[in-house]
């Protein structure tokens, strides 16, 4: 018989076998919990630790000192790229969701030539001239996460009232017709060559960083002052916190790197700050400004002007908001510049009978300005005749809308053929 004290010992044994019918097997608890799946794998140490220390406790989630779990906030989802080659879906924006500012703001070019002195010149004229081709623009900013941004002067390489349209959730533009009737899909980096060359070619993006320059006081706000350095160019940015806007103001500072190819995903705009002041920067010199001017806070934005893309609108993709020609100013403008016509030596055989033929041979649309304003932009490889300039002496100069070409300024007794991208040619010179 099998005594008492053998009985006990076999059950002792018993008891630190595994369980056959607990519910669990030892491979059932050495199988990785779920959460591990998605952590990734843990790199490989030389000095492997003890078995001790081998639980990774709840799948890697931190936890604080009472145990329990650290699970981070889920943020906005990552915004995704505009298709630019299919229609856009219905955007579903409401009627209470239209409010938010409007802010009014301009590009400005900083290295603009004075005019000829001549006893003929109209200081007043010329300043009229100035504020009709101001390059204007006028920027609806919504804090569900719009931005209409609207071209409101004749002097941009697409037509007046044309419109770029941003949704907080893509990257991109969508660029809308003046009549609001067509619209189409710009990709992030396409900006650049849209506002200098009239094209649509998106360019390859740069992940950057930018650096803090400090802080400063715009339009009554407290802004910082951001340097962003990229391969196309450098761009001093100034931003303040305009009230009630929300991350909408992310939506013009992507606009003003587009214009330097910066990738947006670089999060430089991730701030909420709303940009009140721009300076870039090109390689081989030259720069332009952006600035605004004024703030306006709407109780209602115009709410059919904030969809993207625009409701009953169709899609163009390929195309641009067709414009006939790039002339800014009337017959009356241009001769308003002079009081009276002055006599000048013999226009060149090539000149034409009156005002002046501006011809451009590069390959990237280029402004002609007289007198220090701009009067008229020119394709590439085309010509454009300007009519109104009485007869006399002008300065005349060439540049291209970003200010990465300039030309220097040269006295021009017209009527005369200028031209730009080849040889001089402009006329007979001044004696």
């Amino acid at each position: 018989m099998i005594t008492r004290a053998a009985f006990v010992s076999a059950c002792l044994l018993v008891s630190g076998c595994p369980s056959q019918n607990g519910g669990g097997t030892q491979d059932n608890q050495n199988q990785p919990s779920p959460n591990a799946s998605i952590l990734p794998a843990p790199l490989l140490s030389a000095d492997p630790a003890p078995a001790a220390k081998a639980d990774a406790g709840r799948g890697g989630i931190p936890a604080d000192s009472a145990g329990r779990l650290l699970v981070p906030e889920a943020g906005p989802p990552e915004p995704t790229p505009f298709s630019d080659d299919a229609p856009l879906p219905r955007d579903t924006l409401t009627p209470k969701e239209g409010t938010g500012v409007t802010l009014e703001g301009a590009f400005k070019w900083l290295d603009v030539p004075g005019p000829n002195a001549t006893p003929e010149l109209s200081n007043d004229a010329l300043k009229k001239a100035r504020e009709k081709t101001a390059l204007r623009v006028s920027v609806d900013l919504a804090p569900i996460g719009r931005m209409r941004f609207a071209f409101a002067s004749p002097a941009f390489p697409v037509p007046q009232n044309t419109e770029l349209r941003a949704h907080s959730d893509h990257y991109g533009h969508v660029l809308v017709w003046p009549d609001g009737n067509a619209y189409r899909a710009l990709r992030s980096g396409t900006l650049r060559a849209l506002f200098s060359e009239r094209r649509a070619d998106a360019l390859p993006l740069t992940r950057v960083s930018a650096e803090r320059r400090g802080k400063g006081q715009l339009l009554g706000l407290e802004t910082t002052k951001l340097e962003i350095r990229a391969p196309l160019g450098d761009v001093t940015l100034e931003s303040g916190n305009v009230p009630g806007l929300g991350r909408a103001g992310d939506l013009l500072c992507r606009l003003i790197l587009d214009l330097v190819a910066v990738d947006p995903a670089s999060k430089i705009c991730d701030d909420g700050l709303t940009p009140l002041k721009a300076e870039l920067r090109w390689p081989k010199g030259g720069k332009l400004g952006f600035e605004i001017s004024a703030v306006v806070r709407k109780a209602e934005l115009p709410f059919g002007q904030l969809f993207v893309p625009p409701a009953g609108a169709s899609f163009r993709p390929g195309e641009l908001p067709p414009q006939a020609a790039g002339v800014f100013l009337t017959r009356d403008d241009l001769a308003a510049f002079h009081t009276k016509a002055a006599t000048t030596e013999p226009a060149g055989e090539s000149a034409p009978g009156e005002g002046l033929l501006a011809v451009n041979k590069s390959d990237t649309i280029r402004y002609v300005l007289i007198d220090g304003v701009a009067v008229a932009w020119v394709r590439p490889q085309s010509e454009q005749l300007l009519i109104g300039p009485l007869p006399g002496r002008y300065s005349v100069s060439w540049r291209d809308f970003l200010g990465s070409s300039l030309e220097p300024p040269q006295v021009v007794s017209l009527p005369a053929r200028v031209s730009v991208g080849g040889s001089p040619d402009a006329g007979a010179p001044p004696k």
